[in-house]
């Protein structure tokens, strides 16, 4: 049976759909239509891995599902069935790009280009797939078939992959279209946010952010709101003018309440996750006892850089003090400091600056195994649409390509009966 079938939307997840179908159609008869807003589909794909491209994270699908949050269970199947060894020798064998392996699992293409990936799978699936560039759809009607609506005309499809991205980098075309279309089509859209966002400190901390600019540390970073512990994520922090970035701030803002104005709300750092309170302060203790003739400011910068020791002193008032005779107070304070350095917040994380949003269609109404709509027949959703966020690591794209061969799968499996 011969099918017509749209991929609205030519970011990472629509071209991974169409390269699926193209090493999957053999013997079916489908005429794939990537429609894209953009010159050149995927703009927001040269951007991963800051511009060299994590593709996937090489650890077992077991391990990788718990690093989907709420989406463990739902996105196991996608990560079983095409997992990240399929997804390097699918990138190393039919692309024709060299791998490799950095820390924690991480997977890159040697050349370090993202723009090299997109314009190898754009190349890839030329011969088999058009491409409509510069198109902006702005309406998909069910009826007898699909009606994809365009500022260039209406496309008629028996089957649609939506596949038009979340709500963040809005420039690269990922203004929540998906969001828009779903909900015409009777799905159920859960409240967007930002994820893997950087994070602005208030007034009352924007200072110390400021002078410690491009400092990096490991730390364990909690979320509190109104006093209250949310979640905790360890991994490195990095000081920027405006507030936090790096990986343990950027993994924690998809739990930064979205209304953050007249609420109690900050970034606690543990600067020294390795210890508890209790221990820490036992081991300084001990060097204040041991090094009478050194100053506190050069103790604290055994556990972290000198100029994170320097304003912590600063900020328990002991900057000039030596340990000789240094008092109790002055102690438990810097140990409050080192433990539980608090960063203000009077905004959630920018939409516009997140790499990936939480929220999107609800997982309730998309089947795990196929991806098809459990509401719209012929309908599949994948990728940013769907409410579904990885920690950062390579987890997205690959949660993209499993989720696009599923797709494929179906589709082509349908084509064939």
């Amino acid at each position: 049976m011969s099918i017509r079938l749209g991929i609205i939307g030519g970011g990472a997840a629509g071209l991974f759909a169409a390269c699926q179908l193209k090493r999957l159609k053999e013997g079916s008869d489908i005429e794939v239509t990537v429609i894209d807003r953009n010159p050149v589909p995927g703009k927001k794909l040269i951007l991963t891995g800051h511009g060299r491209c994590n593709i996937t994270n090489r650890k077992d699908a077991s391990v990788l599902k718990k690093c989907y949050h709420e989406a463990e269970k739902f996105i196991y199947p996608a990560l079983k069935e095409f997992g990240p060894e399929d997804t390097m020798a699918f990138v190393e064998n039919e692309l024709g790009l060299k791998l490799k392996e950095e820390e924690n699992n991480r997977i890159f293409p040697v050349c370090d280009s993202a723009v090299r990936v997109r314009d190898a799978v754009v190349c890839y699936i030329t011969d088999t797939t058009e491409i409509l560039r510069e198109t902006k759809v702005t309406n998909i009607r069910k009826a007898d078939d699909f009606e994809v609506i365009t500022d260039k005309g209406t496309c008629h499809f028996d089957q649609v992959i939506l596949s038009c991205g979340g709500n963040s980098f809005t420039h690269t075309g990922s203004s929540g279209d998906s969001y828009k279309f779903a909900k015409r089509l009777g799905h159920t859209v859960n409240p967007v946010k930002a994820a893997l966002a950087p994070v602005r400190a208030d007034e009352s901390s924007a200072s110390l952010c400021q002078r410690l600019s491009g400092v990096s540390l490991n730390t364990r970073v909690s979320v509190f709101s109104e006093d209250k512990k949310i979640s905790s994520f360890e991994g490195d922090t990095l000081f920027a003018d405006f507030g936090l970035t790096g990986p343990a701030p950027m993994e924690i803002s998809r739990e930064i309440p979205s209304d953050v104005t007249g609420k109690k709300v900050c970034l606690e750092l543990d600067l020294v996750p390795s210890m508890s309170d209790e221990a820490f302060d036992s081991e300084l203790q001990e060097l204040i006892g041991a090094h009478s003739d050194t100053k506190i400011v050069t103790l604290l910068s055994r556990y972290v850089p000198s100029s994170v020791a320097s304003e912590i002193a600063h900020l328990a008032d002991s900057a000039d003090m030596y340990a000789q005779g240094f008092p109790k107070d002055r102690r438990k304070k810097i140990c409050r400091l080192m433990k539980h350095l608090h960063i203000g917040i009077d905004r959630a994380p920018d939409l516009e600056k997140a790499y990936v949003t939480r929220g999107g269609v609800s997982l309730n109404e998309v089947d795990r195994k196929t991806m098809e709509s459990k509401i719209v027949p012929g309908l599949y959703i994948i990728g940013e649409a769907l409410d579904i966020d990885g920690i950062s690591g390579g987890y997205n794209l690959q949660a993209c390509m499993g989720e696009a061969y599923l797709a494929a799968k179906e589709i082509i499996k349908r084509s064939l009966s």
